[in-house]
């Protein structure tokens, strides 16, 4: 029969905790203790506990054959199969264990030890000193449980003459410690450190990193992570480079309880080598100072209301690409105040851009402070119907061209209703009012002197209705639909006088997306007069495991209108055919496939096909654009790319990737890129090739190899070889 005793004795108070604990125990917390026997010789004055001995005291537990209390020494013996639960989820295995009464010294033979994130540890023999500090001779540590080899050996591990765990500083600490894989040994240290798995964040320096390409030559990074309290940490990071100076980051970032902030910012004092002249914001000579700042915030004033925003500057045009910081061509920062209420909407926003592209203007691009924008939607009638206003304020400046000042406001009644056999009618109603004022307007595009300044005002009232009549039948399992759409609506005939500038509704695309719209233009700033109708067929299979479906439609206008660019599409009365298919069922095979036809020969203006298939196994994706010149809004030229991707996850551990994009229009290939990935519960190694075929003045284009090694609780290894593609002639 086994015995259970409540014991507050010095005795079991020190016993309760083991080799590994923190600290010195609370003497007053009572033990519970069970055992198989117990035996008090007092000869001796010793306790003796036998058979099954469990000691639990708060979080503690210990286990072990016998536990022996020497109450003269004030020493206490744990032997057979000792086993510790810390209240960290730390649990220490032995074959025998000695600590003093007052649990400040100690010491064990055989140690094994779990810890609380299931890495393991081991040691011959190991010291506890002034219950704090674990010191653990000839140890070998993974965190490996899965990842092994075909001996079952650690596909890592470390091994060490001393491994030394503070508790009080958190950190496991290495001595003359070699990194073996597979058993083999391949790196040693005289030293190394780590934060024990209880650390979330811990000051320290993290793994480096280094490379070389044409651009920089030799370098390295050197990060450093600073924990500046519980909210709050940054990482500063110095990377050192043979041919473009000594770049030094810092990342900041702190957590509030109603919001966030995050700081990115780097600098170097270094040349910018010309490559183009008269290329714009383009640094010459040597010694200039070059960095970038980005920032980040988000701060929630209430549950309605918040504020925040992008900062995104840089010293010149290329310098995020030279240092891989970023790819960006244009650089946007906003600042914003917003509430919510019900379905309604308020803000004031301002808006800025930095120009990165090449022989361009900074003076081009605007600036917008203030936008001020409320939406209102009113809850629905009885009836189904709403009111809907929409208002905004915009400001826009310009060192060079166009300045506007826009108050515009778009009220709107809709109506919706179903009727018995399933038709499904939305009529609105809607008055758009704008005032402008704006300065050099221009007024022909082929001569830029040709401008003028002045106000403006519109009124554009709007009536329309669309219907819906979606009739489905059922074949098995599978739901068969059929959707016929039409509508009309009608507005005043022009509505774009000369002095509204353009600022919002310059990239125009007409697709099956918005065929249906009041307003084939996305912005405020041009409106699209007259009557126009529209019709179009939808139909679906929509199975238990998958769907496909397709759409075709079509305008119709009244009157010829000058308001879209010629073959956009919809410049004439009978605008072109748009359409979409999409095809996913239950096979690992999805299709995407959106185009637009010309009316008169059907030749297509836009074709854009999207596939997928195949398993994790191998799985194959492709993409294939192509945009007519005279599409849309007709400011880019003619567009066909096609892109590939192939990735195959050759077994749970092991995958290979590749992608490839060409420009079938240029007829050259734009990137290349290659990957090999192997990952495990605690270690990942991926190589990867990538050739980028971009010029951008001092930036060429390069061949970049990358090998990057994770070891869990380590960090990351990572190793870069970039090589500038040779010259070729024109």
């Amino acid at each position: 029969m086994r015995i259970a005793f409540f014991l507050t004795i010095l005795m079991f108070s020190g016993l309760a905790s083991p080799v590994m604990s923190q600290g010195q125990i609370d003497r007053e917390t009572p033990v519970l203790l069970k055992a198989d026997e117990v035996e008090h010789e007092r000869d001796l004055n010793l306790v003796i506990a036998r058979g099954n001995v469990e000691l639990v005291q708060g979080k503690r537990i210990l286990r072990a054959n016998t536990v022996t209390y020497n109450q003269k020494d004030d020493v206490m013996t744990a032997t057979g199969n000792v086993a510790i639960l810390e209240p960290e989820g730390d649990v220490l295995f032995a074959d025998h264990a000695e600590v003093t009464g007052d649990f400040k010294e100690g010491v064990a033979k055989n140690i094994r030890l779990l810890l609380s994130d299931n890495s393991r540890a081991a040691a011959i023999s190991g010291r506890m000193s002034n219950g704090k500090v674990t010191h653990m001779r000839r140890g070998v540590y993974t965190p490996c449980q899965t990842c092994v080899g075909s001996k079952g050996t650690p596909l890592w591990q470390i091994k060490a003459y001393r491994i030394t765990h503070d508790r009080e500083e958190k950190t496991i600490e290495y001595r003359d410690a070699f990194i073996e894989m597979f058993g083999i040994p391949v790196g040693y240290t005289p030293y190394l450190s780590h934060p024990d798995p209880t650390v979330k964040r811990k000051s320290g320096l993290l793994p480096v990193s280094g490379g070389n390409n044409s651009e920089l030559g030799t370098f390295a990074r050197i990060p450093y992570f600073i924990v500046l309290d519980r909210d709050k940490d940054m990482t500063v990071e110095l990377m050192p480079t043979t041919k473009g100076g000594q770049v030094l980051t810092n990342e900041y970032r702190q957590r509030f309880g109603s919001g966030l902030l995050e700081i990115d910012i780097s600098g170097t004092i270094t040349d910018i080598r010309p490559e183009i002249p008269g290329a714009a914001n383009q640094i010459e000579g040597d010694n200039k100072a070059r960095g970038h700042f980005f920032g980040h915030g988000r701060y929630h004033l209430s549950d309605a209301w918040r504020l925040g925003g992008d900062i995104k500057l840089s010293s010149d045009d290329t310098y995020l690409q030279r240092y891989s910081f970023g790819n960006d061509n244009v650089l946007e920062s906003n600042l914003f105040v917003e509430g919510f209420h019900g379905d309604s909407y308020a803000a004031a926003k301002a808006y800025a851009w930095q120009d990165l592209r090449p022989a361009n203007l900074q003076g081009d691009m605007p600036v917008i402070a203030p936008i001020l924008n409320y939406h209102y939607v009113s809850p629905s009638t009885r009836f189904g119907g709403n009111l809907d206003i929409d208002a905004d304020l915009v400001s826009l400046l310009r060192t060079n061209g166009t300045d506007s000042r826009r108050v515009s406001v778009k009220t709107t009644w809709n109506q919706k209703t179903i009727t018995s056999s399933g038709h499904v009618l939305w009529a609105y109603a809607s008055l758009q009012t704008d005032l402008y004022h704006a300065s050099q307007v221009a007024q022909d595009h082929r001569d830029p002197r040709d401008y003028s300044s002045g106000g403006a005002a519109r009124i554009y009232p709007r009536i329309g209705l669309d219907w819906r009549y979606p009739l489905e039948s059922y074949s098995g399992s599978t739901a068969l639909m059929i959707e016929p759409i039409a509508g009309v609506m009608a507005s005043p005939r022009g509505g774009n006088p000369d002095l509204i500038p353009n600022e919002d509704s310059q990239v125009f695309e007409f697709d099956d997306t918005n065929l249906t719209s009041r307003n084939l233009f996305s912005g405020r700033d041009r409106v699209e007069g007259g009557q126009r109708a529209y019709v179009g067929i939808g139909s679906g299979a929509y199975g238990p495991g998958g769907y496909t479906s397709a759409f075709l439609g079509q305008t119709y206008r009244l009157n010829d209108d000058d308001t879209f660019l010629g073959n956009s599409g919809v410049d004439g009365q009978v605008s072109d055919y748009v359409g979409r298919v999409m095809i996913r069922p239950k096979l690992p095979i999805e299709a995407i496939y959106r185009f637009h036809l010309d009316k008169n020969n059907l030749e297509f203006k836009r074709n854009s096909v999207f596939l997928g298939a195949g398993p994790p196994a191998l799985r194959l994706n492709l993409n294939y654009d192509f945009f007519d010149v005279s599409s849309g809004s007709g400011t880019l030229p003619d567009r066909e790319e096609i892109s590939f991707h192939a990735s195959s996850q050759l077994s749970d551990a092991w995958s290979v990737r590749a992608a490839v994009t060409h420009d079938l229009i240029n007829k050259f290939t734009s990137s290349q890129s290659f990957g090999l990935t192997y990952t495990c519960d605690c270690f990942t190694f991926d190589i990867s090739y990538n050739r980028s075929f971009v010029r951008d003045r001092e930036i060429k284009p390069t061949d970049t190899f990358l090998l990057q090694l994770t070891f869990k609780n380590l960090g990351t290894f990572a190793t870069a070889q970039t090589v500038s593609q040779p010259e070729t002639a024109n």
